[in-house]
């Protein structure tokens, strides 16, 4: 088994600690990003809203999840020998694909995976996008009340 990533949070409290920690850097990211695109100052007003900092966010939170990548049979061993129920994991692709990228989140007591074949980096990518929008975005949508 591979694990890739930085966050893994446990509670929901750390998992909302994580994220409001990221949001500086966005920030300084998409201020970078709109100063390499030369944006003068009427455009950059006119463009970095609110919501594209927060889509930085979100994507920059994402991209951070720890993701464990294996074959089939490591996963499903991995999870039969986990705290989670089978019943509770979400799993996206083919079930006759041979590697699996999964995250577990312990306080939403589910898994999402999903299957691959090829290419570790974008089943990695898109399982944290799937993670984030399934399971942490109602988290942080909650927090700010």
């Amino acid at each position: 088994m591979e694990t890739r990533g930085v966050f893994a949070p446990t509670t929901r409290e750390e998992a909302i600690d994580r994220y409001e920690a990221v949001g500086p850097a966005a920030q300084v990211i998409v201020r970078e990003t709109a100063k390499a695109m030369e944006f003068d100052a009427d455009e950059y007003e006119e463009r970095v809203t609110p919501a594209v900092v927060e889509t930085a966010r979100d994507a920059a939170f994402a991209e951070l999840l720890v993701v464990h990548l294996a074959d089939r049979d490591e996963f499903d061993e991995w999870l039969a020998d986990s705290e989670f129920d089978p019943d509770d994991a979400v799993e996206l692709g083919s079930e006759h694909v041979d590697r699996v990228a999964w995250h577990p989140v312990p306080f939403a007591e589910t898994v999402v995976a999903t299957t691959f074949q090829d290419r570790p980096d974008a089943a990695a990518s898109t399982l944290r996008r799937n993670a984030f929008g399934r399971v942490y975005r109602d988290v942080f949508t909650d927090a700010d009340g």
